[in-house]
């Protein structure tokens, strides 16, 4: 049993892993309750096309796994988990400070994580803001979080 078993090995959990996810997520959809008003793909169909996809994808991973799986190291797992954590205070804090400033900060974090200098992604994450915010308020006419100052 040497190092390519446990590859092939890390493949094939998650295909299994996912398949169970699959299957749950074909079995919640199945109890769903349909309203008489509903749009073509309706609150079922659109769940039975991922939990298919998924479902393929996870029959393909445990069929055909990778033989040499390239983990990342410990550093980046890590900010991946960080970056999860930054969108749960995004999700908390925007209805607190706004969708503008609130985006402004998680998009310059974004565009700072992807390689940018802190004032570019300060810019990038102005500019992103302000124009969805403008783009959905003005354009659109659906109404985002705003604060106390209305932005």
């Amino acid at each position: 049993m040497g190092c390519d078993f446990y590859q092939i090995m890390n493949d094939r959990i998650l295909g299994i892993v996912t398949l169970l996810l699959s299957i749950f997520y074909i079995y919640a959809t199945s109890i769903i309750e349909i309203s008489f008003i509903s749009d073509v793909v309706g609150p079922k169909k659109f769940p039975y096309i991922i939990s298919f996809f998924l479902f393929i994808s996870s029959i393909w991973l445990i069929a055909f796994p990778k033989h040499q799986a390239d983990w990342p190291h410990l550093s980046k797992i890590i900010e991946v988990f960080v970056t999860a954590a930054i969108f749960l205070v995004y999700a908390n804090i925007l209805s607190y400070v706004g969708f503008v400033i609130s985006t402004i900060l998680l998009s310059a974090y974004i565009s700072w994580r992807m390689g940018a200098n802190l004032m570019t992604s300060l810019i990038y994450g102005t500019f992103v803001s302000v124009v969805i915010f403008i783009l959905f308020n003005y354009v659109l006419g659906l109404s985002l979080a705003k604060n106390a100052l209305g932005f």
